[in-house]
């Protein structure tokens, strides 16, 4: 019985099928609850309004604005109260005080967008504070009110500041109820602080909803994408300034123990404004609900004095308070975080310490320095931080071992290179490298990584960092924290400037790390010009610049010839006609008749032993000795390709290989890149291109070691840093004078060999030898071979002749590497190579060979960049 599709899928695929599957089913459902529905209670009523884009209104789209309109009392024309709910809960946080007012007021309360989601206000272009006051002031219009009386509880305080500024003929007197208010003492102090952490709430909100198939539980219990996004969208900055401007009655009622709202905060607004009134509460964040008797009682008495005009006003206020309202604010007027704000706070530093341990060391002794957190609660939760950042770092090692390495993001930060560099040191010197790491940022992540790699003991490992870490740690947040407070004084005046001041720092940081100090020694000065050189010369760019041109005009040539993947038709012999993922022994089969180097494929499934055995039984039937060459089976551009010159190279290749391989024998001689082509229905096949290859020297002088002959040559300088990794064994060696020294044993451009235009190598007998190459291999059209030949005459005579490789449709024409080839030369011959390409493949295609489809070719070449 044939299996199913679902009995078909394997290990991850399967999991990855079904978690797509959850994830759509939970869309599904979150857009069908998410539909409009009708007003949950009688007293709810609705207006259409303009959609805010900006800071303008937009007349692109409407939207409903609910609300309730709630008054129980008897009289004809009552006074307006205009509840301003704080999120992410709608209007039923007024629950308590409703029951309370309605008899002596008209309460209207908006379910504003972004709260509790707004009824249906989903994906409207911004939620910000200020957006919500638009929107109350149309809500206002269309029920013609104005001169009401305005209340804000927490993040609605914002909205209720920027109503009140923004259109004074509407509001009569303004409430805050644990209320935010102005930049300074909400969350970290700072605008740009607080929009970043705004910005990981919201990216983890987002990724939450869109990524995790909840099925609408997290808008059930308030964590919505809206009201994270009228956080990261808002501006608190401009409300210091907008409650100095206010000159109507304030009433401010505050919570001593509130956790999200510090009462620095309110202090802060009632000295900023002489006129207000501040009443304090022993209770926390949810005073409208804890104290709703106490609450509705002041809002009562205050709104009846605004009402018979015994409130103040600005007007009328103390000089006292006037004078103290105008005195500057000092930073150092903070008041620390305790309770759960406490340990939000660490929390924080916590997480942020997996992206930065220093730079969060030493932020966690400014926040120290401003009293925002006690010295020992940041050391704490910075130690906290690095521990398990740092041992995780040790049990990836220890459990993924060397393969992590190869995979996001490891390889991203740490070659294997890296690697082995750190596992010999750690094997000498274990505990003085974990406690000298600690203090030297930059070596952390390749030291820990490679003591769990390499097994290090985990309680002589986690002993001496805890020791290195208790030590570092008060150490960096105390030099911070001490010279915080003299910083602070100054920060407070040039605020405005510090952003640019701190991005100026890091550039020339940057610039003294990377060009000043490089510059004073030779070496560094020549590493320089090769870092400038593969900036402007166009053969060192990335292969994703060079061939930008050449897809688009592969593009335009599928669209021509109505089929975008009629080059895959050039080659039938090749799958896709070689143009990527291909093996190169199955094309190498295809040439045994021809004389191709003596090869073999060894199995990388098989153990260490058995690839060894495989590769020995090889050179012994072939009577090779060392070197050899060993490769990957599926590859491009030299990657992986080594010249092993004995037992021991052999064995660590062997060791560290990932997939099949090549073991192929070693030609002496010179290497060409002979690019062939044939028309289909011609008796003769044709030489596009021919390329020189050379493998750089130095030529010695009997003074200089090889490093400095690679830094002074003229051509090896461009590469210099990979020329000086690949010979790093002998870099001090001084060769005598003229003696010349190969530093690139590979005919490779990437890896640094020198590429010349051979045209005026190509002759009949050269093309006439090629056709015979080919003449065996039915479907061979359109290729790179990769050659070597005793000599350049014995290569233009056709004469003895050695394949190394053959590629297929995508391989370059590769004398465009030559010095006298400028970048648009270079197009020209690579598109005149593709034309060539559908032309072959349109006449195969007259001829029934069908190419690959679109979809299928895209899915293998998917699956070919991922395996590489």
């Amino acid at each position: 019985m044939e299996k199913t599709f679902w009995v078909k899928l394997k290990g991850w695929k399967k999991y990855t099928l079904g978690y797509i599957v959850l994830l759509m089913a939970s869309h599904l459902v979150i857009w069908l609850f998410n539909q409009p529905l009708p007003p949950e209670q009688p007293t709810e009523q609705a207006v259409t309004v303009q959609v805010v884009k900006g800071d303008s209104i937009s007349a692109e789209r409407n939207i409903d604005i609910y609300y309730q309109d709630i008054y129980t009392g008897n009289k004809q024309e009552p006074p307006t109260l205009l509840l301003l709910p704080g999120g992410p809960e709608g209007p039923e946080v007024f629950d308590n005080l409703t029951t309370k007012l309605s008899d002596k007021y008209r309460l209207i309360i908006p379910h504003l967008p972004g709260y509790n989601n707004g009824k249906d206000h989903l994906h409207l272009p911004n939620y910000s504070f200020k957006t919500l006051a638009v929107y109350t002031n149309q809500l206002l219009e269309k029920l013609d009110l104005s001169n009401i009386h305005v209340l804000g509880y927490g993040l609605g305080g914002a909205s209720a500041i920027y109503l009140s500024h923004d259109y004074p003929r509407k509001v009569a007197s303004l409430s805050l109820v644990s209320s935010i208010g102005v930049q300074e003492l909400e969350l970290l102090g700072s605008y740009r602080l607080n929009h970043a952490v705004h910005g990981i709430q919201l990216t983890t909100v987002w990724v939450l909803h869109n990524a995790i198939p909840h099925f609408g539980l997290l808008n059930a219990i308030g964590i919505n994408v809206s009201y994270a996004r009228s956080h990261y969208q808002s501006d608190q900055r401009p409300l210091r300034a907008h409650l100095k401007a206010y000159k109507k009655p304030m009433l401010i009622l505050h919570g001593k123990k509130d956790p999200l709202v510090p009462m620095v905060a309110a202090k802060e607004h009632h000295r900023i404004v002489p006129q207000s009134v501040l009443k304090r509460y022993n209770a926390d964040h949810d005073l409208i609900e804890t104290k709703a008797d106490s609450v509705s009682l002041a809002i009562k008495e205050f709104v009846d004095d605004v009402e018979n005009g015994r409130a103040t006003i600005a007007s009328n206020a103390s000089e006292e308070r006037i004078q103290e309202a105008q005195k500057k604010f000092s930073n150092m007027d903070f008041q620390k975080f305790k309770g759960v704000s406490l340990l939000i706070i660490m929390l924080i530093i916590v997480l942020a310490t997996f992206v930065s341990e220093d730079l969060t060391c030493i932020g966690a002794g400014l926040l120290a320095a401003r009293g925002l957190i006690g010295f020992w609660p940041a050391t704490i939760a910075c130690f906290i931080g690095i521990f398990l950042g740092d041992m995780g770092l040790y049990f990836v090692g220890r459990f993924m071992g060397r393969a992590a390495v190869r995979r996001a993001p490891f390889k991203w930060m740490i070659s294997e290179r890296d690697l082995d560099k750190s596992a010999d040191w750690f094997k000498v010197r274990g505990p003085a490298i974990i406690i000298a790491s600690r203090f030297l940022p930059g070596s952390r992540l390749p030291t820990y990584f490679s003591a769990g790699v390499i097994g290090a003991g985990f309680w002589m490992f986690s002993g001496y960092f805890l020791l290195a870490a208790t030590i570092w740690t008060p150490m960096l947040v105390g030099i911070s924290k001490l010279l915080g407070n003299e910083l602070i004084r100054y920060f407070s005046l040039y605020h405005n400037y510090a952003i640019w001041v701190l991005l100026g720092t890091i550039f020339f940081l940057i610039m003294l790390v990377k060009v000043i100090l490089p510059a004073f020694s030779y070496k560094g000065r020549r590493l320089l010009v090769s870092r400038y050189r593969r900036l402007t010369r166009w053969e060192y760019w990335s292969p994703f610049l060079l061939y930008a041109p050449v897809f688009c005009y592969v593009l335009y040539l599928g669209i021509k010839h109505r089929c975008l993947t009629l080059f895959t038709a050039s080659n039938p012999a090749l799958p896709d006609g070689g143009f990527v993922g291909e093996s190169k022994v199955d094309i190498l089969n295809q040439f045994c008749d021809t004389d191709v180097a003596a090869y073999q494929l060894i199995n990388g499934d098989a153990d260490f032993y058995e690839k060894e055995r495989q590769a020995k039984l090889f050179m012994e039937e072939n009577s090779l000795s060392f070197p050899v060459v060993l490769k990957p089976d599926v590859g491009e551009r030299g990657r992986g390709v080594k010249v092993i010159r004995n037992d021991h190279a052999m064995q660590i290749y062997l060791d560290e290989a990932q997939g099949d391989k090549i073991i192929q024998e070693y030609i002496a001689g010179k290497e060409f890149g002979i690019f062939y082509y044939k028309i289909p229905g011609e008796q003769r096949g044709n030489i596009y291109s021919l390329t020189v290859k050379k493998l750089p020297k130095v030529t010695g002088n009997g003074q200089k070691t090889i490093e400095e002959l690679i830094l002074e040559d003229d051509r090896a300088v461009s590469m210099a840093k990979y020329h000086l990794r690949e010979n790093e064994d002998h870099l001090y060696d001084v060769p005598e004078q003229g003696e010349e020294v190969t530093i690139v044993d590979l005919g490779t451009h990437a890896r640094g060999a020198v590429f010349e235009e051979g045209s005026d190598l190509i002759t009949d007998k050269l093309t006439e030898a090629m056709e015979q190459i080919c003449k065996p291999v039915s479907g061979y059209y359109f290729g790179r071979f990769d050659i070597k030949a005793p000599s350049q005459e014995k290569l233009k005579n056709g004469e003895q002749l050695t394949v190394l490789e053959v590629n297929g449709v995508s391989s370059e024409s590769t004398n465009i590497y030559d010095q006298r080839y400028s970048f648009w030369d270079a197009q020209q011959v690579l598109m005149k190579q593709w034309k060539l390409a559908f032309e072959i493949g349109k006449q195969n295609y007259l001829n029934g060979v069908d190419p690959t489809p679109t979809f299928t070719f895209l899915n293998r070449v998917f699956h070919a960049i991922k395996k590489g």
